[in-house]
């Protein structure tokens, strides 16, 4: 009876939560192992979700793997936590690096089914949910649910338009000088759930002048993360740059992405794909009438276009 109880709870907030303007939860980690039912854990940040104010404070929501808690003490990174097993989650040990999510009730919870079907981004309150119970992340990606396990991809990287074996300075010759009018996008497909706290972008051989920035779009071409607007000066001819989100971003996976950049002058180049072959089969679009650092939904492309699709990948 108490675990329906709980269950009804959560789900109401859940509708509730729909009133109010959407959050984009971030995670943190646990900044070393923690035992089955530990009283504390540690982790690298107290303040996750500072933006929306969405972080530890006592009564809050924590889940870890498959497990949910009640927040019950915060001493700087050091978090007090009640573990619900009468929730129906898992009670185990967790190991140090484990992703932490935390929030209220109506952004975190335990209920034995997860989202499915169609959505519209822009009505829901708390994006990605996280169900302890079924151990998923949902998000609303492209106007449809996508659900992919809590645990994270491993690999560090993830490429759209993989150089593979082939030298940096053979592709796209000394790269492609860009307009400060256009947004050069890549389709990036993530096969599994992945923490992503930035882009990097392979730039030509002419560096150095012209700042850049990234922007992570969903499949529906709606903005999930991004760069700082100001931008970052490019460096390092032919080598893979490395732009931070200002914020990290939970990409649930297997899922469409689309990787952009955006730059505010005309002579740093950047590698881009030149050819759709079975190499290179991947979307990519020129999304033009832009001004650097305003960055909005735009109309994602259905083909692929001649020297516009940045080589990149996320990390």
């Amino acid at each position: 009876m108490k675990k329906l109880f709980v269950l009804g709870v959560l789900a109401a907030s859940v509708l509730a939560s729909t009133l109010s303007a959407q959050a984009i939860l971030t995670p943190t980690t646990l900044s070393a192992a923690a035992a089955s039912g530990a009283k504390t854990i540690v982790v690298a940040s107290a303040t996750p979700n500072a933006a929306t104010a969405d972080n530890f404070a006592v009564g809050t929501v924590v889940v870890i793997d498959n497990s949910l808690g009640y927040v019950s003490s915060v001493s700087g990174t050091t978090i007090g936590v009640n573990w619900a097993s009468s929730s129906g989650t898992q009670v185990r040990a967790h190991a140090s690096g484990a992703l932490v999510w935390s929030g209220a009730t109506n952004h975190l919870f335990a209920k034995p089914n997860d989202p499915s079907g169609s959505c519209t981004r822009t009505n829901e309150s708390v994006l990605p949910y996280v169900n302890a119970l079924t151990g998923n992340i949902s998000d609303c990606l492209g106007g449809r649910w996508v659900k992919g396990a809590i645990t994270q991809w491993p690999p560090f990287r993830v490429f759209t338009l993989n150089t593979g074996g082939t030298a940096y300075t053979s592709i796209n010759t000394a790269g492609t000088t860009l307009g400060a009018t256009t947004m050069y996008c890549s389709e990036l497909d993530v096969p599994a759930n992945k923490l992503l706290t930035g882009l990097a972008v392979l730039n030509g051989t002419t560096v150095g002048t012209d700042k850049h920035l990234v922007a992570l779009y969903d499949s529906g071409g709606n903005l999930l993360a991004n760069s700082a607007v100001a931008g970052a000066t490019s460096a390092n001819a032919s080598v893979f740059q490395q732009f931070a989100f200002t914020s990290p971003y939970m990409a649930v996976g297997p899922a469409q992405y689309f990787a952009c950049m955006q730059t505010n002058g005309t002579t740093d180049t950047v590698r881009m794909a030149v050819t759709g072959g079975s190499a290179d089969n991947i979307l990519t679009k020129g999304v033009t009438g832009q001004t650097f650092g305003t960055l909005a939904a735009f109309t994602v492309p259905t083909t692929f276009t001649t020297a516009v699709g940045p080589y990149a990948y996320g990390y």
